[in-house]
């Protein structure tokens, strides 16, 4: 292997040093003390240049360059060179940090960077403005010490993508939303977001719907109950009867949708948590199946795999199972079957509505929990349904901590699946061997 050029003169000019030691110590005679002499010379020299290698590396500015050519003139030469494109990296480095720092700034949301511990390592000015943030004094603090709500401790140790909405700090009626998400290595970015006009928006919709919900329930039972009487009295023109017919079923519809509307405005205005009232399921599921089974339609049947039940609100349970159970029958043609499924899974408790219905399109499915939104518009009015069935479920499951779960495909039919914790089930027959 050849050797590069200025190994092979740092060689040369040892050899020729070394030479030079041997040829004086001939000629004054004690080779041995000239030899030790220029080996210590040669050390010197490079010890010399190591030490301000050292300071070199060290990133001292100034560093003397003793040759212009040779292996330690080349060797300083690339040090300051790689010293010049740290140099320039860091430079750019401060101003791209810089331009981060002035677009942050300009953000009108917070965003607060925590380490692994929750602590405040950085924020941008929109989060000094939502919580009072202040530069010296709330680095280093916990960020949960600045949100002290159980619900956000909950959401900053396990944070899911959806984030968390809480109260204000600083304004009496305010709301924040903050989403966490990885940021780096050991490191968390905040997002922090006002929603207080969203929250306002949002509550006097759901108060206007709730009012005028209770509103129009009065004129609508009284044109409900003429109708009635003109369907049921005999002098009715024949030519009338048809249309007297159609306006019943539509105010009935009315009814159905005023119901319904309330049932999901009192939902989205109730505390997060239902009640931990005991609930028979098993005793609940039995009337519902046996309401549908007598109708005209698929086949409904009851599969009772547990007896176990559930800790909640009984209302609000039975309008998970009847909405679910009304949906599936509702989008099955005769001839098809509708199965109901109450098992345990665990330590948890799954109930399930397997049709062989239409099914729904795999782009639809994130949307059939949204109010009024119908996959088949057409087939859902015809059979008189609200549109808000699905909606009162999702908000009724959320209330009693429990997960909806949806499979389906166009033309073989769907599955809906219930999960409730198991902070929400009682197994019956574990707590009879308990007390045996």
């Amino acid at each position: 292997m050849t050797l590069p050029s200025r190994w092979a003169s740092q060689i040369a000019a040892l050899g020729a040093l070394l030479a030079s030691a041997l040829i004086l110590g001939w000629w004054f005679g004690a080779a041995g003390w000239w030899l030790a002499g220029a080996s210590l010379l040669y050390v010197v020299f490079t010890l010399r240049h190591l030490y301000w290698l050292d300071r070199a590396l060290d990133g001292h500015r100034r560093v003397p360059l003793f040759e212009t050519r040779g292996l330690w003139a080349e060797v300083f030469a690339r040090v300051e060179k790689l010293r010049a494109k740290a140099r320039n990296r860091k430079k750019k480095y401060h101003r791209l940090l810089r331009e981060v720092r002035e677009s942050t700034g300009a953000l009108s949301d917070g965003g607060i960077i925590l380490n692994s511990d929750h602590e405040i390592m950085w924020f941008n000015r929109a989060a000094s403005n939502l919580l009072g943030l202040d530069q010296a004094t709330d680095i280093g603090h916990r960020i949960d010490n600045l949100l002290r709500y159980p619900d956000f401790v909950a959401y900053l140790k396990q944070p899911t993508g959806e984030g968390i909405t809480v109260a204000s700090p600083r304004r009496e009626t305010g709301w924040l939303h903050v989403q966490i998400i990885p940021y780096g290595t050991d490191q968390r970015l905040a997002i922090i977001r006002d929603v207080t006009n969203e929250k306002n928006v949002e509550r006097t919709r759901r108060d206007f719907v709730a009012n005028a919900s209770h509103e129009l329930r009065s004129p609508l039972t009284v044109i409900s109950g003429y109708l009635e009487a003109l369907g049921e009295g005999g002098d009715v023109p024949e030519a009338w009867r048809v249309p007297v017919a159609e306006m019943q079923r539509q105010a009935e519809r009315m009814t159905r949708i005023l119901r319904d509307l309330i049932e999901l405005t009192r939902l989205e205005s109730a505390d997060a948590v239902a009640d931990h009232d005991f609930v028979d399921v098993v005793g609940m599921l039995k009337p519902i199946a046996q309401e549908f089974e007598g109708k005209q339609g698929p086949t409904v049947e009851l599969a009772l795999e547990t007896d176990a039940a559930l800790l909640g609100k009984e209302s609000e349970l039975h309008s998970i199972f009847y909405n679910l159970v009304n949906n599936a029958v509702r989008f099955t043609p005769p001839g098809g079957s509708v199965r109901l499924v109450w098992r345990a899974a665990g330590d948890s408790a799954v109930f399930e509505v397997v049709d062989t219905g239409i099914g729904i399109a795999e782009e639809q499915i994130p949307r059939v929990t949204e109010r009024f939104y119908r996959v088949d518009p057409g087939r859902s009015r015809a059979s008189g349904g609200t549109g808000l069935g699905l909606a009162i479920v999702k908000h009724a499951l959320q209330r009693h901590e429990g997960q909806l779960t949806i499979t389906s495909r166009e033309g073989k039919g769907s599955t809906f699946s219930c999960r409730f914790p198991k902070e929400r089930v009682v197994f019956r027959s574990d707590a009879v061997s308990a007390v045996l």
